[in-house]
């Protein structure tokens, strides 16, 4: 049975005369990984570093387990060290004169853990990490995926109650970024931790995340489990910022939507806004050379010429006009020249409706 862990109420956060964060509510439950997802600058690490207790919020009060930790009213702040928070950075801060256990073993020697307590945590945590061949290494002679299973190996063990990531990943190369990503996701389960992770990538936020928390000028503009998130986003921000959706202005005529490039459509099934914007994903659009496509079978059916391709490998992006400058993104199994005659088709139950 989950609980609320930690409830942040109408946090506000401002930099001189810059707002940051305006009004944040937010509640995280217990168990889960939440991740903030968001371009640079919308606020995302002031909120993390505001429930780490790194900087107080200027309005609004964090509460953990029902104990307000800050109260901006009162004045109240718990310090970071006395929140039992683990906290995971961008630039893993390992201290350099000291080997991988000794790094690991630091902050409980700080604590005054006894010797034995704290060799069988750290030989414990080096074996999750998959990091007990280099416990006698030093930082410099580990590579950045090493180092960095190191600082998530230091946050674990002093078992925190909730464990922080501040884009973690955003140092590390593509493939490596992957690899990690699937381990840290692990190593949240197997640990049962309460989570928080901070990234701009959105397939790192997916891949992770219970619930994400999608942020834009310091304010949370949706907060959803990734499949409601990408597949029911409540603005056209949210889907232009998920990326590669085809999005198009329109308005109803009659029982038809008029899109704002003059295509028209055939009426969906569902209720939708007056006026708004049509989102449809493009993985949900097949594009096919005019010859090879058989009859429609309920499907939205448009003529339309390629203008451009791309290769993938297993498929084809294809970049294909329907008249008036509506292009529409979407896939093929095999290449299309460009110039050629397609047939660009989707279900009708693909489309998704914003009405701003």
């Amino acid at each position: 049975m989950t609980s609320v862990f930690l409830h942040c109420e109408r946090i506000e956060k401002r930099f001189g005369q810059v707002p940051v964060l305006r009004g944040i509510d937010l509640q995280l439950q217990r168990g889960e990984c939440l991740v903030l997802l968001g371009g640079s600058g919308c606020g995302k690490t002031t909120l993390l570093h505001v429930i780490a207790g790194l900087c107080t919020p200027g309005h609004g009060r964090v509460s953990v387990d029902g104990r307000v930790i800050d109260d901006a009213g009162s004045g109240h702040h718990l310090p970071a060290r006395k929140r039992r928070f683990g906290m995971v950075f961008q630039d893993f801060s390992l201290w350099p004169n000291m080997n991988v256990f000794e790094n690991i073993e630091f902050g409980l020697r700080i604590q005054g853990v006894r010797q034995a307590e704290r060799r069988r945590r750290v030989e414990e945590v080096l074996d999750q990490v998959r990091m007990g061949a280099f416990r006698d290494k030093l930082p410099a002679n580990l590579s950045g995926g090493q180092q960095q299973r190191v600082a998530i190996a230091r946050a674990l063990v002093m078992r925190p109650r909730l464990l922080l990531f501040d884009e973690p990943l955003s140092a590390l190369d593509a493939k490596l970024r992957e690899e990690l990503r699937h381990e840290i996701s692990g190593l949240i389960r197997d640990f049962d931790m309460t989570a928080i992770y901070v990234t701009h990538d959105q397939s790192e936020a997916f891949s992770l995340a219970d619930r994400v928390a999608l942020m834009h000028e310091g304010q949370i503009v949706q907060i959803d489990p990734p499949e409601a998130l990408y597949n029911r986003p409540v603005s056209r921000y949210v889907a232009e910022f998920l990326g590669a959706a085809n999005l198009f202005e329109y308005q109803r005529a009659g029982n038809d939507l008029a899109l704002s490039c003059n295509l028209t459509l055939p009426p969906p099934a569902q209720s939708v806004p007056e006026m708004g914007h049509l989102v449809v994903h493009r993985e949900k659009v097949s594009i096919a050379p005019t010859g090879r496509v058989n009859g429609a079978g309920g499907l939205v059916d448009l003529e339309g010429v390629c203008r451009h391709q791309a290769y993938l490998g297993e498929r084809c992006e294809i970049f294909a006009e329907a008249g008036n400058g509506a292009v529409f993104r979407g896939f093929s199994a095999e290449r299309i020249p460009t110039g050629a005659s397609v047939r660009i088709r989707f279900a009708p139950e693909a489309m998704h409706f914003v009405a701003h």
